[in-house]
């Protein structure tokens, strides 16, 4: 396997400090060191204008500004449209699925997730931009 850029810096976004905890853990066990995080979009677009972010793993469904707006407002702005992004939620519509594949994000993850297929998943999204 290619190596992987341990010091990438990826933001976590998602209301729920238990499954931040848990997709960190996820992350601390491949030995990623540089991992941000936070509740909502609105405080996340704050993160992304003072931090270079490398990687956006996003919740759809937060108060204050959801996955897909955040999404909208990534890929909208010509400093931040390239950073990856992976879409990790409990909705498994194919509405929503699509709507969020057609913005261009790197992958789409139901939510629950095993620790393996999340890294898996992960890899190959770093690996598909050469990281």
């Amino acid at each position: 396997m290619e190596k992987v850029n341990l010091e990438l810096k990826i933001l976590l976004v998602d209301d729920s400090l238990s499954m931040r905890r848990i997709i960190r853990k996820f992350l601390t066990n491949q030995g990623f060191t540089n991992v941000l995080e936070t509740g909502n979009g609105a405080e996340a677009l704050e993160i992304i204008d003072s931090t270079r972010v490398e990687l956006i793993v996003s919740d759809l469904h937060m108060p204050i500004m959801d996955g897909m707006t955040f999404l909208e407002q990534i890929k909208a702005n010509t400093r931040t449209r390239d950073i990856r992004f992976i879409m990790l939620t409990v909705e498994a519509t194919q509405t929503t699925m699509n709507k969020a594949l057609s913005m261009n994000i790197d992958s789409y993850i139901v939510k629950p997730v095993s620790e393996n297929i999340f890294i898996e998943e992960l890899m190959r999204v770093i690996h598909s931009t050469g990281e």
